[in-house]
């Protein structure tokens, strides 16, 4: 598996898990009710920052190499 597919897989898939999962544990401690259709947003908006960072993460990766 070449290394922008890692990266990328990375920061759209497990990051944006991650971080929604993350939110509702917090939710979950604060005593709130927790309603998943609330959190597709989020875990939506993970994953389209996902894209961005991975992007800029496997060109840092990139560059880092080069010297």
């Amino acid at each position: 598996m070449s290394k922008f597919l890692k990266t990328m897989l990375f920061w759209v898939l497990i990051f944006p898990i991650l971080a929604t999962a993350i939110s509702i544990l917090i939710t979950y401690f604060r005593g709130a009710p927790i309603e998943a259709s609330s959190y597709l947003s989020n875990l939506l908006g993970f994953a389209v920052g996902g894209i961005v960072i991975g992007f800029v993460m496997f060109n840092v990766q990139k560059l880092k190499e080069e010297k």
